[in-house]
Parts: C-alpha cells; sequence; structure tokens
C-alpha cells in the first residue's frame, strides 16, 4: 500500500439496548455507515437490518448481537465513519442513535444514546394522538451537520455496541491516534 491510503477494519456487533419495553414487544434496528467524501468502501456491507427480538419480561435488555463487518480505505481522516442506527418496537420507530467509529486500534465497547424526533407543529401534535411518530427520511442526515440541531428530539434508551477496530498503513502516513488514557 505505497498509494498513500490505509485501511480500516470494523468488525463487532450491536449487543444490547436498554429501552422501556413491555413483556410480548417486538424490537429490530437498522444500521447505515457514513463516511467523508476520500472513504471507500472494500469489503462488508454499508446497510444492515437485524432480526426481530422479542422481550419476554418487562424492562429486559433487547438483545440482537448484530454482527457488523465493514472495511474502509481513504487517503485522508476527514470524514472519519459514522453509524446511524434506527431502532423499531414493532414498526413504530423507537428511536435514532449516531456514534463515530472509534480511531484508536483496539476492542471498544460503545453507548450510543437513542432519541425521537418530536412533533414540531400544531398538525404534528394532533397526530400524536392518533399513533403518528415523526420520523426522518434519511436518518444519514443525522452524520452530518446540515440542519440536525434544528431537529427537536426526547430520549429514548441506550444501545450498547461492541467493535473492533483494526487499522492498516495509518501510522505510516504520519497520522497518529493520540495519548491513551493511562499515559
Amino acid at each position: 500500500m505505497s498509494d498513500g491510503t490505509f485501511l480500516i477494519s470494523i468488525a463487532g456487533q450491536i449487543e444490547y439496548l436498554d429501552v422501556m419495553s413491555a413483556a410480548g414487544s417486538a424490537y429490530h434496528c437498522k444500521y447505515e455507515f457514513h463516511a467523508g467524501p476520500d472513504w471507500t468502501i472494500v469489503g462488508g456491507l454499508e446497510t444492515g437490518l437485524s432480526q426481530i427480538a422479542n422481550v419476554v419480561n418487562n424492562n429486559d435488555k433487547v438483545v440482537f448481537n448484530f454482527p457488523v463487518d465493514l472495511q474502509f480505505k481513504s487517503t485522508n481522516p476527514f470524514g472519519w465513519p459514522q453509524m446511524v442506527i434506527s431502532v423499531y418496537k414493532e414498526m413504530r420507530l423507537e428511536g435514532y442513535g449516531r456514534t463515530h467509529m472509534p480511531i484508536k486500534p483496539g476492542n471498544h465497547h460503545l453507548e450510543v444514546n437513542l432519541a425521537r424526533p418530536k412533533a414540531s407543529s400544531l398538525l404534528g401534535y394532533i397526530g400524536t394522538f392518533f399513533g403518528y411518530q415523526p420520523q426522518l427520511l434519511q436518518p444519514k442526515l443525522l452524520a452530518s451537520t446540515a440542519g440536525s440541531n434544528l431537529i427537536r428530539m426526547e430520549t429514548s434508551g441506550k444501545a450498547h455496541m461492541t467493535f473492533n477496530i483494526v487499522s492498516q498503513g495509518f501510522l505510516r502516513l504520519g497520522y497518529d491516534y493520540g495519548r491513551s488514557a493511562r499515559e
């Protein structure tokens, strides 16, 4: 790899959700990655849809253990990969979450806050009484700064994920991971 590129491998899983869940509820989630213009996917899936996870007891963790595996190639760390997750209870939106992938190689546990959009108009408020839940047409919008600060959100739980990050050629190009917390 002498062409000025580096590789990042992301392998892990969406482990479980901490949400208020009633017995008999069924959840599923979607994920999608967003990266800058210099990033190219060289392996794995950019988006994924999980299996349905059923809740047996009230307030149990919603366990997915849904695998994520993706490899990127880039010449520039600008636009470092982000993952946007959309969680659904039955067919109703439970919340969105967004996180940057860790820069430093190794095993990482991520706790991602989930939030769902709040109604922003009188018609939207009236619709909530009839079961309408506002949703984003493109959840990837959360990975950019274009207008995402204008969306009113309310928290709805947390998603727990683990990822193993492997990089190749990053240090050779003169980039640094930064100091560790133990130094």
